[in-house]
């Protein structure tokens, strides 16, 4: 039996062994950094843009080959092929050296090499896997996030500050676009902004239009700015014409809007300026509810959930929105820049089958009265707990250089992080799609409307967007009123900020001073709502009123949104 146990043993010991050495890892001489980040197929040219961005930007070893017995030396380390190849398309005469059957090289040589290689971690691109991951030590180096997730994972410690790094390196916020810099940056204790990410991409998710629907049906296309009345107005004619005759209809004026661009155009963000408190228990709230309910069981521009269900589409990137926005079902669809992808493939398609390409208009989101579009980001961040962070942060470096701008302006996904980049002719005119020359700058445009979420520090975006979707739609589906919701969605996202000071202590004293500030604040507006009402009204405005009337310092406000709102009305300084 010992015997036995023993074979066992060495069997074991054979397999642990066998299994190191197959590991990526030891295959590897440089160190192995991963990119925890989406399958996207453009993964692959982007990290190997990367490994070369490296060696030109002199993040990399020398080795100086004089001899034959260097160019033995050399061949002995395990260099991966795409090192190898790297290393080859930034230095072709090395091109002799990966030929192992080569008599001769020139010699002396210098080779250079990327100071670490890149690999992608699909796998691990979950929520709760990062957060476990994160917290048991064992996180990706560089790790993928959306904006509303930056400001959970910092609080939790997962997140490496990278505000030095990104003034020495070259990839601070001033090398973003503006709108992006507070989904980038988390205020500390002392209230000042640290940076913990950089874009990979910034995305507007606002209005395609094919303009080719709206002929199809006699209608005109719409404008680029637009009033929910004009929407509205526009709308019911589309759809009039467009269903006419048919027992139930098939094609809709958009695919749906977005309740916080329409709340936010009436001067309504989901929290206070010092986000200490859900402010959607208001009118304005109800009303957009309603509206948006209107819109679709009453007027029918919008699709209803059955009418989406009802659909028999193929699967595609985008989704069944953009196949019934291809077929015309849709006339309109909200989404990012990064849509072309998907468009780009049906106009292939169309051009094949001898049918028009689709003619595409982009306009802004319809408003209340303030103009916004909501502004987002999928933003790399180095992991805290990383073995590698010195280095990790040369990938978000990389994020701001002209070649990963350019694959992102080149592929059309969403806007290139680095604004300078969508200043070029290869993003406003791509010679590849001369029928795209009118649907880039609007993008660019839209950016001076674009406004980012607004997350509260003592409440999870992502839960506090589930309690306000809750009750929307238990309002759209009859079961509330849009006073009750609205009711309900401020009293249950308190409750969870209540929750969480309670289980969180150390937040109080900055929550305690938020609030005493915010009385401040909320002093100062109601004077500006005051005479802003009495010129609604054509009334004069008493000139006591008028001295009481002051500039409400950015210092004091949170909220991203009132910054830029009160900053526009001229409530602030």
């Amino acid at each position: 039996m010992k015997y036995l146990f023993l074979a066992m043993l060495l069997v074991l010991l054979a397999a642990t062994a066998l299994t190191i050495w197959m590991s990526p890892d030891m295959q590897s001489e440089i160190p192995v950094l991963y990119w925890v980040t989406d399958p996207n197929p453009a993964r692959g040219e982007q990290i190997a843009l990367f490994h070369r961005w490296l060696i030109r930007n002199d993040h990399c070893d020398t080795y100086e080959l004089n001899t034959p017995d260097d160019v033995k030396e050399f061949r002995r380390r395990r260099l991966t092929p795409p090192i190898q190849d790297a290393i080859l398309k930034t230095q072709p005469q090395t091109r002799e050296l990966w030929n192992r059957e080569a008599e001769r090289i020139s010699l002396p040589l210098t080779v250079r090499v990327p100071k670490l290689e890149l690999r992608v971690d699909s796998a691990n691109r979950d929520f709760s896997k990062q957060i476990i991951q994160g917290v048991s030590g064992v996180g990706g180096d560089i790790m993928d996030m959306g904006d509303s997730d930056i400001p959970y994972f910092v609080a939790v410690g997962l997140l490496e500050d990278v505000t030095d790094a990104g003034l020495r390196l070259g990839f601070d916020p001033s090398h973003t676009w503006e709108p992006i810099g507070p989904v980038i940056t988390v205020n500390d204790e002392q209230n000042r902004p640290r940076q913990y990410a950089f874009p990979c991409n910034v995305f507007t998710n606002t209005v395609w239009a094919n303009r080719g629907t709206f002929r199809t049906y006699g209608q005109k296309p719409p404008p680029t700015r637009w009033s929910f009345e004009e929407f509205e107005r526009i709308g019911k004619d589309f759809v009039r014409a467009a269903n006419q005759g048919k027992p139930f209809p098939d094609v809709f004026f958009s695919s749906g809007t977005n309740l916080t661009e329409m709340h936010r155009s009436l001067g309504l963000s989901m929290f206070n300026e010092t986000l200490t408190a859900c402010t959607l228990n208001d009118p304005r709230y109800s009303k957009v509810l309603a509206l948006m309910k209107q819109w679709v069981y009453q007027d029918r521009i919008l699709p209803s959930q059955a009418d989406v269900q009802s659909f028999a589409v193929a699967a595609g990137y985008g989704g069944g929105t953009l196949q019934l926005f291809n077929s015309g079902n849709y006339a309109m669809f909200r989404m990012g820049r990064y849509a072309l992808i998907q468009l780009r493939v049906f106009n292939e398609e169309r051009e094949k089958e001898g049918k028009p390409l689709l003619d595409l208009e982009v306009c802004e989101p319809p408003n209340g009265g303030f103009p916004n579009a909501q502004v987002g980001t999928r933003a790399a961040c180095v992991y805290a707990g990383g073995k590698h962070k010195d280095l990790a942060v040369l990938f978000l470096a990389y994020l701001a250089s002209r070649e990963y701008n350019l694959q992102i302006v080149d592929d059309a996904d969403s806007l290139p992080p680095n604004p300078k980049y969508a200043d070029l002719e290869e993003y406003r005119h791509p010679s590849r799609f001369p029928n795209e020359w009118e649907i880039h700058q609007p993008w660019v445009d839209q950016m001076r409307i674009a406004v980012p979420l607004s997350y509260s520090p003592y409440i999870l975006y992502r839960t506090a967007s589930r309690l306000m979707n809750r009750q929307a739609e238990l309002f759209m589906t009859d079961q509330i009123s849009a006073a009750e919701a609205a009711v309900t969605t401020a009293k249950r996202i308190d409750e969870e900020i209540r929750r969480t000071l309670k289980e969180q202590p150390r937040l109080v004293p900055r929550y305690d001073q938020a609030v005493e500030r915010q009385k401040k604040i909320d002093a100062m507006v109601k004077v500006w709502e005051e005479m802003d009402a009495l010129r609604s009204m054509g009334k004069p405005i008493p000139r006591e009123l008028q001295a009481k009337a002051k500039k409400i310092p950015l210092a004091m406000i949170d909220n991203v949104f009132y910054r830029v709102y009160y900053r526009k009305k001229g409530w602030a300084q």
